[in-house]
C-alpha cells in the first residue's frame, strides 16, 4: 500500500471514528436530558399534586401516593397502561418539532426514551427473573437504572432521587440540593409548599442535619 492509500484508509478511519463518538455524545445527551425531564416531572407530582389536586389528582397524585405505599403494584400493568401518556407527549414532541422543522434523529432518541420512562422504572421495580436477560443485563451495565439505585427514592421521606431512567443524574442532583432549592423557591415565590406524603410514617422522617 503506498503513501496515498494509506493517507486515504488512516483518514476514513478518523472520519468513521468521529463520527461514531458525535453520535455516542448526541445519543447520550439526548438520553440524560428525557432522564432530567422525568426527575423534574416526578418531582413536581411527589412534592405538589395529591387526591384533592384540581384535575390531576385522581389521575396523578392519587396514583404517585399508591405508589409509594405498594411501589410494586403499578409491574402489574400493561406497558399501554402504564406508558400511554408519555407515548401521547412524546408523539406531541416529535409532531410539533416537524412542524417547525426541527427534527432530528436526537430529538427521536429523546422522545423515544422520554416514552419508555415509566417501563424503565417499571423494570427498576422487577427482580431479574422478571425482566429477562436483556434487561437485567443492561441494568448490570449500568446503561438502565438499577433496582438498588431507584430503591433509594422509596427510602426515608421519599424526597430524592427522581430521575427513572439512569444511575447518572440523580447523585449529581442530590450534590447540588436541586429539589430542595426548587421547593424554596416555588416557597419563597409563589408560597407553594411541599405537601406532605401520607405513605412516609412519621418515625421513617429524617430531620435536616443543622449548619
Amino acid at each position: 500500500m503506498d503513501v496515498q492509500s494509506k493517507m486515504l484508509v488512516s483518514g476514513g478511519l478518523i472520519a468513521a471514528g468521529t463520527a461514531i463518538a458525535t453520535v455516542s455524545i448526541k445519543s447520550a445527551g439526548a438520553i440524560l436530558v428525557a432522564d432530567a425531564v422525568s426527575g423534574f416531572v416526578h418531582w413536581a407530582e411527589d412534592a405538589y399534586a395529591r387526591k384533592d389536586t384540581p384535575i390531576i389528582g385522581r389521575l396523578i397524585g392519587q396514583a404517585n401516593i399508591e405508589h409509594h405505599v405498594k411501589p410494586r403494584a403499578f409491574v402489574a400493568r400493561s406497558y399501554l397502561e402504564s406508558s400511554w401518556d408519555l407515548i401521547v407527549l412524546s408523539t406531541v414532541i416529535v409532531g410539533v418539532a416537524w412542524w417547525f422543522e426541527r427534527l432530528s434523529w436526537p430529538v427521536v432518541v429523546f422522545a423515544l426514551t422520554a416514552a419508555n420512562a415509566n417501563q424503565i422504572h417499571k423494570w427498576a421495580h422487577r427482580a431479574p427473573h422478571e425482566n429477562g436477560r436483556l434487561i437485567t443485563l443492561f441494568q448490570r451495565m449500568k446503561l438502565l437504572q438499577t433496582q438498588r439505585h431507584h430503591g433509594r427514592h422509596h427510602s426515608g421521606n421519599k424526597d430524592s432521587y427522581y430521575c427513572s431512567i439512569t444511575n447518572v443524574l440523580n447523585p449529581i442532583l442530590e450534590r447540588m440540593k436541586l429539589w430542595k432549592r426548587l421547593e424554596r423557591f416555588n416557597s419563597l415565590m409563589f408560597g407553594l409548599q411541599r405537601k406532605a406524603d401520607p405513605s412516609v410514617k412519621p418515625e421513617a422522617v429524617i430531620s435536616p442535619k443543622t449548619p
